[in-house]
């Protein structure tokens, strides 16, 4: 205990702050559940229609389950102890802020109708593993624990996994769409020069963002399941509260709510 907490300790301050942060988010999503998802998860439809601008940002801290946090609390914990102290406190959490933000802002514009609450802290994380890739280019890392790649080739498989994964599973790909976009614009946003080193990546050409925004414009009828349903749940929750919902409701509600883990 008194190992795991000095470990803790000594993990620089903004990456620590932020894993506290995550696990205050997951502790409030487990005693308030559905109800914080919607009001304080990212939720395109009320952000595009009503407004709700503090989203983007919350949604960034709300976790789904306990394995949802560990994974994003690791993946902070093993790429914040090497970028925050090359990047220096400031920019690290600022360039955490910007990919989550860009991630959650992209999500809504490219689902402007859905009411499907996105949670956590994903889009963020992919923007440092492509800050990782960015600084360290040809450090080993084991995908899995178990096949040794170079920081660039783990990032570009993460990638093309998580862009495979989106095609072949059914219904809602809008949190893949939260991943893939933090990826994205963590990149350009290093690439535009608010970082040092270089990373080069294909020819060049914009074809792999063309592909992207192509595949994240053009939602499959999938996508759009359950839409109307979930439209009405919202309206009630909006001008009601969640105490008006039946238990029927409740439990479709819940169901929507994880489908958008990020």
């Amino acid at each position: 205990m008194n190992l795991a907490l000095e470990s803790f300790n000594n993990l620089p301050r903004v990456t620590r702050w932020l894993a506290v942060s995550f696990f205050a988010g997951w502790l409030l999503e487990l005693a308030f559940g559905a109800e914080l998802n919607f009001y304080f998860g990212l939720v395109p439809r009320l952000i595009t229609g009503r407004y709700w601008l503090w989203q983007p940002v919350t949604y960034i801290f709300i976790h789904a389950g306990f394995w949802h946090f560990i994974f994003n609390a690791f993946m902070l914990w093993m790429l914040g102890r090497f970028l925050e102290p090359e990047m220096g406190a400031a920019r690290f959490l600022r360039f955490f802020l910007f990919c989550g933000l860009a991630a959650g802002f992209f999500t809504a514009f490219v689902s402007p109708r859905s009411a499907i609450p996105v949670i956590g802290a994903s889009g963020a994380v992919y923007g440092l593993l492509a800050a990782f890739a960015f600084y360290y280019p040809d450090m080993k890392v084991y995908l899995y624990f178990i096949f040794p790649l170079t920081a660039r080739q783990l990032v570009v498989v993460l990638a093309a996994l998580e862009f495979t994964l989106s095609l072949a599973v059914s219904g809602s790909k809008i949190a893949n769409i939260t991943h893939l976009s933090g990826l994205l614009f963590g990149w350009l946003y290093l690439k535009a020069g608010n970082g040092s080193g270089e990373w080069r990546v294909g020819s060049g050409d914009g074809s792999g963002i063309r592909k992207f925004l192509s595949y994240a414009l053009n939602p499959r009828p999938a996508a759009l399941d359950h839409l109307s349903e979930t439209d009405a749940l919202l309206e009630k929750i909006t001008e009601k509260g969640v105490g008006s919902l039946s238990k029927s409701e409740l439990q479709k509600l819940k169901d929507r709510s994880r489908g958008g883990n990020a």
